[in-house]
């Protein structure tokens, strides 16, 4: 059996993990499946829990990571993968170096996040534009999660047109489905019953750009006097929303922290909310789609491309927070095109973004690589 080694930096929740928890474990019918991972969080022991055989490595930090090398390198020498799967920038580079360094010839590369958009000084342009070429100059294919994220590859000229590919994040539309009794989980979870509830779910730091929700609340509130936001995640940003919101004098926007399955608190609530400046595409997006909560969401790369504007949610300009308000308002005032947009929103996921339809399309690539070499 072939076997393949993912190599993934995170480790501590977040996008990445969560789609580590969804894929990983769905390559071991065919492949001999081996994880390398931080060590930092919980994602080691859950994928060990799936099967995964598992390495823990420092990879949790950019420096701790390039540190790491040697030990990577180490890890993939004894276990001799016919492909190695890079996961995000930094995991990527590292894996990228050691599969270089021990001759591997088959590597993918899933770029999650075009870290191109953090190129704020010529440090970060320099160190940016060299990590994603070393990577893509070894992988055998590119895959990126968005058209947009993909357009910036090839405005870059970083790898072949033919090499870089579109592969969308999934969801498990099984799992994650509207909740039959909104009334009952809203109790379950301690959240306000019998008013219009709206619900935002991710890291509080500066690339969610929660501050514009914030902003955007205070004109909901005067608007939808008895509405309530419930803000799950916590982050460096944390205390300075909070005296945001005080500033602002917001009655009813709460911060509830890091929660197990933030899904559920969409299935809660009457619509939901993605404010982000930059994205590559948000699996909390999906899982809000798939429980049927319609979305209002900033223009950013791949959330464009998911909510269908006017059908499914809305799509807003990036840095307007009236119109994130607006919209809002709109949804939270008017239960048919709730109801219908939510509908359309489960279908939307179901259809386009199924956990079993794109990792089969992920498993399909590697075998479609190991079956070219072989041919060859």
């Amino acid at each position: 059996m072939p076997k393949i080694v993912h190599i993934i930096h995170e480790s501590r929740g977040g996008g990445g993990m969560a789609i580590a928890l969804a894929y990983f474990h769905r390559y071991l019918p065919q492949f001999e499946t081996v994880a390398i991972t931080g060590k930092l969080g919980a994602l080691p022991e859950k994928l060990h829990a799936q099967g995964v055989r598992t390495h823990a490595l420092p990879l949790d930090h950019v420096w701790r990571a390039l540190f790491s090398i040697p030990q990577v390198t180490a890890v993939l020498y004894r276990e001799k993968p016919d492909i190695v799967i890079l996961h995000g920038q930094w995991g990527g580079f590292c894996g990228a170096v050691a599969a270089w360094l021990t001759g591997v010839k088959r590597v993918l590369y899933y770029t999650g996040m075009p870290c191109f958009y953090i190129d704020w000084d010529l440090y970060r342009v320099v160190r940016n534009r060299f990590v994603e070429q070393f990577c893509c100059t070894v992988a055998t294919r590119v895959v990126c999660l968005s058209t947009a994220g993909r357009y910036q590859y090839l405005l870059r000229r970083l790898a072949p047109e033919k090499k870089i590919l579109y592969i969308p994040n999934g969801v498990d539309t099984a799992a994650i489905q509207p909740a039959p009794d909104k009334t009952a989980l809203r109790r379950e979870l301690h959240l306000p019953v019998d008013v219009p509830l709206v619900v935002s779910v991710g890291r509080l730091e500066d690339q969610k750009r929660v501050d514009w929700l914030v902003q955007a609340w205070r004109q909901v509130e005067a608007e939808c006097p008895t509405a309530h936001l419930a803000i799950i995640g916590d982050g460096r940003d944390r205390k300075g929303l909070e005296r945001l919101a005080s500033a602002h004098g917001l009655q009813r926007c709460h911060f509830l922290g890091t929660q197990p399955n933030g899904y559920r608190y969409f299935q809660a609530a009457d619509a939901g909310v993605i404010t982000s400046l930059f994205e590559g595409h948000p699996v909390a997006l999906l899982e809000a789609m798939a429980a049927g909560c319609p979305m209002v969401g900033t223009a950013a790369d791949g959330i464009p491309e998911t909510i269908v504007d006017g059908v499914t949610g809305f799509c807003v300009p990036l840095d307007v927070p009236t119109a994130i308000a607006e919209k809002l308002v709109l949804l939270l005032q008017d239960s048919v095109l709730r109801e219908n947009m939510g509908r359309a929103a489960c279908e939307r996921v179901k259809r386009e973004y199924a956990l079993d339809s794109v990792s089969e399309q992920q498993i399909r690539l590697a075998q479609e690589i190991l079956a070219a070499d072989a041919s060859s």
